[in-house]
């Protein structure tokens, strides 16, 4: 088993540090430059990033051991202690970006500084609502992974491969038991860590099971009229973003390798459910035409526990707000160039770039 392990990272060191899918490559890094050089909105976009780059220049990092955030209330120490560590990862994320465009070495010499710290560090446990916020981390790892010296390399690929092989194993014990989050929203972003972390250190068997994991989710997941489980199960639409968001980014890099041939977004189980579905049926609550109170009729107790420590959208009957779905829609982007329009409306803006991500959308088009 360690010889296969070591084979398999001699392998990543000669060969997986030339695809970058779950990032940019260098086409994509080129149209990203000039995008933000000549369009000014998407410049706006970009001045942001910078600024957050040169603020985490001056930052320690501050990595978790363990990060614990599910099924804890906010205002629990242990769940400020994460806060503050998972602040490390916009600030990875904004500085890997920085690097890239800029070719400033006093960025990829910070980002250097926080990838180790969290690849030494950090022991995962297997949940993946609490390292659902490593992707930003694994996004910088892979943008600048041609930058890093090979033990580096070595060090990170050891954490996302345990990463992965955690989420796995609490899969295999979950689905063999009487729970649910073998294949509800926890399900959601445990596909969309292994398939960063399989894109990211180009691991086949990690590949193969992600897009194994992807349909089955897809199946068991969402419903034919493009509600899900969780939706029902919470009475929440804010679980049904946390269902389709993560969903998204898992399938936007199944797109992006163009050996697999895969339309993951456009992908229909037997029974007719697709990610494409899902995304359609939220946007009448998005854009006003629908409306719903949250949590009404939540099966799930913990909701009540969090409405009744006033943390705030987890009262029973408050309206579901459309910024909530934001996010869905910016993914959305990647696919089908409507979402902008609707963007544009609910956010009452002109800006072909609202977010970010339509600028990143625009260059991996």
């Amino acid at each position: 088993m360690r010889k296969n392990i070591l084979l398999g990272f001699f392998y990543l060191l000669c060969f997986g540090a030339q695809a970058q899918v779950v990032s940019l490559d260098e086409t994509e890094l080129s149209n990203l430059k000039n995008l933000v050089k000549n369009d000014n909105d998407a410049k706006k976009q970009w001045e942001v990033i910078l600024k957050k780059a040169d603020e985490a220049l001056s930052s320690t990092p501050n990595p978790a051991d363990t990060i614990l955030s599910e099924g804890i209330l906010q205002g629990d120490p242990r769940k400020t202690k994460t806060q503050k560590s998972l602040a490390d990862m916009p600030k990875v994320y904004v500085l890997a970006l920085a690097y890239k465009v800029t070719s400033d070495q006093k960025y990829l010499a910070k980002t250097i500084d926080f990838l180790s710290a969290w690849a030494k560090q950090n022991q995962p446990q297997g949940n993946p609502i609490n390292d659902t916020n490593l992707d930003a981390i694994i996004f910088a790892y892979d943008l600048v992974k041609k930058d890093l010296d090979k033990d580096l390399i070595l060090t990170i690929n050891s954490w996302f491969l345990k990463v992965a092989s955690e989420e796995i194993r609490t899969f295999n014990k979950s689905s063999s038991g009487k729970g649910t989050t073998y294949f509800n929203n926890w399900n959601s972003h445990r596909i969309k860590l292994v398939t960063e972390v399989a894109w990211a250190i180009g691991d086949v068997n990690l590949k193969d099971w992600s897009i194994k994991a992807y349909k089955t989710q897809i199946a068991k997941n969402l419903n034919v009229d493009g509600s899900s489980f969780d939706f029902d199960e919470r009475d929440a639409l804010h679980y049904h973003v946390y269902d389709v968001d993560p969903l998204m980014v898992a399938a936007t890099i199944m797109q992006r390798d163009k050996k697999l041939a895969f339309d993951a977004y456009n992908y229909k189980a037997e029974s007719g459910s697709s990610l494409n579905n899902s995304v359609a049926w939220l946007i009448p609550f998005f854009n006003g035409e629908k409306s719903h109170p949250e949590f009404v009729k939540s099966k799930v107790g913990f909701d009540k526990k969090r409405a009744e420590n006033g943390e705030k959208g987890y009262i029973a009957g408050t309206l579901f707000k459309p910024n909530e779905a934001r996010t869905s829609i910016a993914l959305a982007d990647f696919w089908d160039s409507k979402m902008l329009g609707y963007y544009q409306q609910q956010a009452k803006t002109n800006s072909n770039y609202p977010t970010w991500q339509f600028v990143l959308n625009k260059v991996k088009k």
